[in-house]
């Protein structure tokens, strides 16, 4: 064992790196992970378990972040009843649990592959009121107070982790949901009607034809013209969908409006970078950034989303730079490439998304400029309005 001046300088290295392991921003599994790799590197325990209550099953815990050695023993998750086991105890009693003599101890299980355990710590997870799961760990020798206070300061501070990687979890859900939402009202008020105003001219088009020629014939163009409108609107939707990097790298329909999940939780700064995450050609510069209200952020985004994807796609860029800025009373943001650039009066709008682009930046008082030769600058300019 190492000299009780040791221990104390781990016991606080131990904290130190709980701390920054809780304010990183991982998801819940790796956080836990890296937890229960913390506590048997710093303090030494052979065995630690970090098991969770189950919410949809408060009568189970679930095993999933080991370290030591249960870490490389048990690779499956283990679910354990609350009503046994010492780590059943912290729960049911939400108290510590402190057996030093687990032979003598008969809710103590000793896993197959395993011996010379001697002693169990089981600290319950607390958040107010209510278990969130336990920390438990074990060790050749006996556990002392300093031992207990040191794991109930860290359960302290995974309890605080394990409460704000729910509730992102939700809101990143929640955020998910709202923006289908929004495309399936943006899906059934321009599509929906204009494939039911198609349905309805094809039925009367052979009567119309049969009474009139000229008839038939001017149904026939609203016909035609509704499809194109309808085919418009439908790829505009889409590109809403697409993400702006190489086309064969395949994402679920999550990732794809991952970004706007991004800006709608942490603005647009989040959102770009999350845009470019797997683009390393793609240089991002936000120094002058100022958040502003969403709807602008949106548009900035929904342009460089684009402009974005059409350097990546089409233009074989080497190089592309990102940046946006507000300066004074302009939200400015721009897309600069190095590739090969295109003839603007030969490019149909739609192909490459520009009057949706344009549309989206002047409808809210803004104007878009594209430079093409060598390379394309895409910028859009909106009127700069701070975020409340």
């Amino acid at each position: 064992m190492s000299s009780s001046h040791d221990l104390g300088v781990d016991r606080f290295a131990l904290i130190a790196r709980v701390a920054r392991i809780i304010t990183s921003g991982l998801e819940l599994e790796t956080l836990l992970q890296n937890a229960a790799d913390a506590i048997h590197d710093l303090l030494h325990y052979p065995n630690v378990d970090i098991p969770l209550v189950d919410p949809e099953d408060p009568g189970t815990l679930v095993v999933r972040n080991r370290g030591g050695l249960y870490k490389r023993l048990i690779r499956h998750e283990d679910r354990l009843p609350v009503a046994s086991g010492i780590m059943g105890s912290a729960v049911r009693e939400r108290r510590t649990q402190l057996v030093n003599n687990v032979d003598a101890d008969p809710r103590y299980v000793r896993p197959p592959g395993t011996s010379g355990i001697r002693a169990e710590l089981a600290v319950p997870i607390l958040l107010g009121g209510e278990v969130l799961g336990v920390l438990n760990v074990e060790s050749e020798g006996q556990f002392d107070e300093l031992d207990v206070a040191s794991v109930e300061i860290v359960a302290d501070h995974l309890a605080v982790a394990i409460s704000n990687a729910r509730l992102f979890e939700r809101s990143q859900r929640a955020a998910v949901l709202e923006e289908r939402q929004r495309l399936a009202r943006d899906l059934h008020d321009s599509v929906t009607q204009m494939l039911t105003s198609l349905n309805m001219i094809a039925q009367t088009l052979a009567p119309a034809w049969r009474r009139d020629p000229a008839e038939g014939e001017r149904r026939t163009e609203r016909l035609a013209e509704l499809s194109r409108s309808a085919l418009a609107e439908m790829r505009a939707l889409l590109r809403e969908l697409r993400p702006a990097m190489s086309p064969s790298n395949v994402q679920t329909s999550e990732i794809l409006i991952a970004g706007i999940v991004q800006l709608r939780l942490f603005g647009l700064g989040a959102a770009l970078q999350r845009l470019v995450k797997d683009s390393p050609i793609v240089r991002l510069e936000l120094g002058a950034w100022e958040p502003q209200a969403f709807e602008v952020e949106e548009a900035l985004f929904r342009v460089a989303q684009e402009a974005l994807s059409n350097a990546l796609r089409h233009a074989g860029a080497r190089q592309v730079r990102i940046s946006a800025v507000v300066d004074g009373p302009a939200a400015r943001l721009q897309v600069k490439d190095d590739g090969e650039g295109f003839d603007l009066t030969a490019v149909q709008p739609d192909g490459m998304g520009l009057s949706s682009m344009r549309e989206r930046v002047e409808a809210l008082g803004g104007s878009l400029r594209i430079e093409t030769g060598t390379g394309t600058l895409v910028e859009a300019t909106l009127p700069a309005r701070a975020a409340s």
